[in-house]
């Protein structure tokens, strides 16, 4: 590890505490918000750990990306919120957008690997910035992540099965580590993306 990593490891080890303040404000928001408008969500939060973010700033300097000063990090506080269906998160991307300016980025991801979901990066305004609760986290950008509840599932299980890559597999078997991740693949593809399309269907029929 070099010495601008270790630099940053050691900054953000005096500021995590404060990262977590952030991240649990902005999760009472983001709750309050969904209750307000009666959504039924999941809400999960947490606050990048050390080793996590080693791990991200070397593997992102080994594709050219080098992070010159913490503030360049936007997901070191973190929270993933899942619907029902695809059609309430973006719904909510519409009153969130009215109810916190300050976004800062709206990005969607659909990998190959079937995770697909909306990343929106966002930091207090300036009105917030100015309640002494919130002074401190001026600056501080959250990510949250919005997924549907199949695709949050299937996110988990590939996370924890292939991308973390538990039982070195991918080291010991690289074979048969892109058999298994293709099998998922078919997995996703055939199954749980047309499960979440029959259920969009049918709440529409409900509602």
């Amino acid at each position: 590890m070099d010495l601008h990593t270790k630099n940053l490891v050691k900054k953000f080890e005096k500021t995590r505490s404060l990262y977590e303040e952030f991240c649990l404000s902005m999760e009472k928001m983001l709750r309050d918000l969904l209750d307000q408008k009666k959504y039924k969500y999941q809400i999960f939060y947490r606050v990048k750990s050390i080793d996590k973010l080693k791990e991200k700033i070397i593997r992102k300097k080994k594709v050219k990306k080098v992070y010159r000063n913490l503030s360049d990090i936007e997901d070191l506080a973190g929270i993933r919120i899942v619907f029902y269906l695809e059609s309430e998160k973006e719904k909510f991307v519409d009153d969130l957008q009215k109810e916190m300016p300050n976004i800062v980025s709206i990005e969607e991801f659909e990998k190959s690997n079937g995770y697909h979901a909306k990343h929106i990066i966002i930091k207090l305004d300036n009105k917030r910035s100015k309640l002494s609760e919130y002074k401190k986290f001026k600056g501080l950008r959250c990510e949250i992540q919005l997924l549907s509840i199949f695709n949050h599932v299937w996110a988990e299980l590939e996370h924890d099965w292939l991308y973390k890559n538990i039982h070195g597999l991918k080291t010991k078997n690289p074979g048969r580590y892109e058999i298994l991740q293709k099998q998922m693949q078919d997995i996703f593809k055939n199954y749980v993306k047309k499960l979440t399309s029959r259920f969009e269907s049918i709440a529409k029929q409900i509602q």
